[in-house]
């Protein structure tokens, strides 16, 4: 009798264990789950902030072609948000924009032509927090029938992407 209520007991004492490490895992895993969804998605977060500056960009360089009389390129300027001794603007970045008969930033119909426009637009490496930026072309005539649909995807290789809608330089927030 003695050894059946030893083993008994040695029994109930694993069963224990046990349960105590499964509630204990179970707490630990439910803690890293509620904080992993309440921390920012710094990825997200970076794209819809580079998404607003190529929308801003973009509209810049189309008022800057209808001001300077629609040529074929302008020369996009970005300012620090300071006065130099003088108390004029400092003048930070100069670069090229390839602009469309219809005034908005134009380069081949491919993937490449799609990073030449982020480069052009952005000036910035296609790259968020260590991940590569993609650049996808997407033909207007293949998705719709409509060549005006045709639009450049900027993603990282998951998740979130914006688009810029070629014929009409509409940026479309991020997404997904």
């Amino acid at each position: 009798m003695q050894k059946n209520q030893a083993a008994e007991e040695r029994n109930r004492l694993v069963f224990i264990n046990v349960t105590v490490v499964v509630i204990f895992v179970s707490l630990m895993l439910s803690f890293i789950v509620y904080f992993e969804q309440g921390r920012p998605n710094l990825k997200r977060l970076t794209l819809e902030n580079l998404a607003e500056s190529f929308a801003t960009s973009v509209n810049n360089a189309h008022w800057q072609w209808q001001r300077e009389g629609r040529p074929p390129i302008v020369i996009l300027s970005t300012y620090a948000p300071r006065l130099d001794d003088q108390k004029t603007l400092v003048e930070t970045d100069k670069r090229p924009v390839f602009m469309a008969s219809n005034g908005w930033p134009k380069a081949e119909p491919t993937g490449k032509g799609c990073e030449q426009i982020w480069n052009m637009v952005l000036n910035l490496p296609m790259e968020i927090e260590g991940f590569r930026v993609i650049a996808e072309y997407y033909d207007g005539v293949k998705l719709s029938g409509n060549a005006q649909d045709s639009r450049c995807r900027f993603r990282l290789s998951t998740g979130p992407y914006f688009e810029f809608k070629v014929a009409s330089g509409e940026v479309l927030r991020v997404q997904g």
